[in-house]
């Protein structure tokens, strides 16, 4: 592998901005994740009604535009399929203006509108990962291909943490720290004028968003891109399909994606919500009492736990006091970010010890140890349980592009379809989600509901397995 180059000569400024979109499409991902607790606390939902928004991301946006981008990309280029994934992405983004005029008339008919956004947005993201991942394992060597990807991704987490970052300061903590019952003892007036200050901040976030992704379409479109693109433009999807599904190594891949970013959403999409509840935010700042100012809010939020006590500190000296907690979901996103550094650094571990391990080596391990934090999240309490899902993170860091790249390997000629179909596979975030959704409420606690990613997680690994199974088998 040190004989061929990760990145191939004179082609670093189009590298960089395909790695750029690696950071880009992690912004709305990590940030949409957010927003279950927004909508939770501004529209007084349960968490099965809270999980429809990753439905409509991942099981609709994803999971029905992976298929159409990879054919579009095979009638025209690469370059084309991530302009198209950019201006659904940046459409998506500006519908939330619609959404939030229309949620001021009535909220419940809004909310289906704000799902509506989410999955155009979500479209142009599934287009998005289709080009760029297929783009980025093409553009060199195949022998490099997984580090190459693995690589690139390591700036989608970076990308993560400035959605978490965004969501926290420009959103959560915009958000009114009254409950569902005191909502629902309010006039409709005053309920109608917190929940529009509210609906503003979420929206004029995505705008921002849109305005950002326009940019970055404009410097791709002037950009001289590598030119990879297919001569024979017929599309024989039938056949591809009966190549791909007797290939067990790609099958196998695709399922274990499936689980993968199931369980990684899972985990993400309700850190929030099981932080809260290990370490009871919501009653410490019931405690204050209905006239306590933010300042009091803060003081008392940032001193729940060590750990989190020492970000706030650090911020609080390099003068970043938006990130200070002014809510209890905005309290809870504290340990989203801090999960995100833990992903950020396993990547670049991992990328690194990829010279010196086999890929499915790791990947095996990671996918125990996950399964095994899971468990201490499940059976832990206080700290214990929230250090324990926060290295869950640190865990999940290589997977996604290891399993990408383990599972295309070979494909030749059915590659973009292929890669579609591994795209498709973050579906598995909307099913495993709304389970958790449901496994949370019938339960009453978040808790319990991390059986189903400590599940996928086992899958994961045994994906691992199977892979070096391959080479004493007809695995292929």
């Amino acid at each position: 592998m040190e004989k061929h180059r990760v990145i191939p000569k004179g082609i670093l400024w189009p590298f960089i901005l395909l790695t750029s979109l690696f950071f880009a499409w992690a912004v709305p991902n990590n940030l949409t994740d957010t927003m279950l607790a927004a909508f939770k606390r501004i529209m007084s939902l349960s968490d099965t009604k809270t999980a429809w928004i990753q439905v409509a991301c991942y099981l609709i946006g994803y999971g029905c535009f992976a298929i159409p981008g990879a054919l579009f990309i095979k009638r025209f280029s690469y370059k084309s399929g991530v302009m198209l994934g950019l201006g659904l992405y940046a459409s998506g983004a500006f519908l939330f203006y619609p959404a939030m005029l229309i949620a001021n008339q009535n909220i419940g008919i809004g909310f289906f509108m704000f799902l509506f956004a989410i999955i155009v947005l979500f479209a142009g993201l599934s287009v998005l990962e289709t080009s760029t991942n297929s783009y980025v394992y093409a553009i060199g060597p195949e022998e490099t291909a997984t580090r190459r990807l693995n690589f690139a991704q390591s700036f989608n987490p970076f990308g993560a943490i400035t959605g978490v970052v965004i969501s926290q300061v420009f959103v959560l903590s915009q958000l009114s720290t009254l409950g569902p019952a005191e909502r629902r003892a309010l006039s409709a007036e005053e309920l109608a004028k917190i929940q529009g200050a509210e609906l503003n901040a979420v929206t004029t976030t995505y705008l921002a968003v849109g305005f950002v992704m326009v940019t970055i379409l404009l410097m791709i479109f002037v950009t001289r891109m590598p030119h990879l693109k297919e001569d024979d433009k017929r599309l024989d999807f039938a056949g591809t399909f009966r190549r791909l599904i007797k290939n067990r190594n790609y099958v196998w891949g695709v399922v274990a994606q499936f689980f993968y970013v199931g369980a990684q959403i899972a985990v993400w999409s309700f850190i929030i919500r099981y932080v809260m509840q290990q370490l009871n935010f919501d009653g410490v700042v019931a405690a204050l009492g209905t006239g306590a100012t933010a300042d009091q809010i803060i003081y008392a939020l940032r001193n729940v736990e060590p750990v989190a006590a020492g970000f706030y500190n650090l911020v609080d000296k390099i003068g970043l006091d938006p990130l200070l907690p002014r809510t209890p979901e905005q309290a809870g996103a504290t340990y989203y970010i801090m999960s995100l550094v833990l992903f950020v650094a396993g990547r670049f571990i991992c990328t690194w010890l990829m010279r010196f391990f086999r890929p499915r080596v790791m990947l095996t391990a990671l996918g125990l140890l996950a399964a095994l934090l899971c468990i201490i999240a499940i059976y832990g309490s206080g700290f214990a349980g929230v250090y324990a899902l926060m290295g869950v993170s640190g865990c999940m860091s290589l997977m996604f592009p290891t399993i990408y790249g383990l599972g295309i390997t070979g494909l030749g000629e059915d590659t973009k379809i292929g890669g579609a179909g591994m795209v498709m596979a973050i579906a598995g975030a909307a099913v495993l989600t709304q389970i958790q959704g449901i496994v949370s409420d019938q339960a009453g606690s978040i808790k319990l509901a991390y059986w189903v990613p400590a599940f996928a997680f086992l899958v994961v690994a045994f994906y691992g397995i199977l892979v070096g199974v391959k080479k004493k088998t007809n695995f292929t």
